[in-house]
């Protein structure tokens, strides 16, 4: 089940990030990326946008050794991922707009308080099963 959700972490952070750089079009004559200021941002916000994913395989390794607990890192990956990529998508390609990269704000503000949760949830199983 490991695999599982490192696949699906890892091809939701490809993903997104593929998507940031779509929409940050750091290549031509963009007037944001004339100095390496701009692309320090940019590289900024993939390390923003990652860092949830790769809390999410952290949390799959701790997890391994409990059934339960594989299950509650499991529907957070999925829910994570899934509507993190959706929230993406649909402001790349559905609903473009001026403001469409504030999804790369928001998405993992709300990833993090999911991951919180999935936390919380990991500690208090793991307490009473240690008990």
């Amino acid at each position: 089940m490991h695999h599982i959700i490192r696949q699906v972490t890892l091809a939701a952070a490809l993903i997104t990030l593929t998507l940031m750089i779509y929409m940050a079009r750091p290549w031509g004559d963009n007037y944001a990326y004339q100095s390496l200021s701009g692309y320090a941002w940019l590289l900024g916000f993939a390390v923003w946008v990652i860092l949830p994913y790769l809390m999410l395989l952290f949390l799959a390794r701790k997890a391994f050794a409990s059934q339960t607990n594989n299950y509650v890192v499991i529907i957070g990956a999925l829910v994570i991922s899934l509507d993190g990529v959706a929230l993406y998508v649909d402001a790349a390609w559905l609903h473009p707009d001026p403001q469409g990269a504030l999804v790369f704000i928001a998405v993992p503000l709300y990833q993090w308080i999911i991951l919180g949760l999935i936390a919380g949830i990991y500690f208090l199983l793991s307490r009473k099963q240690g008990s």
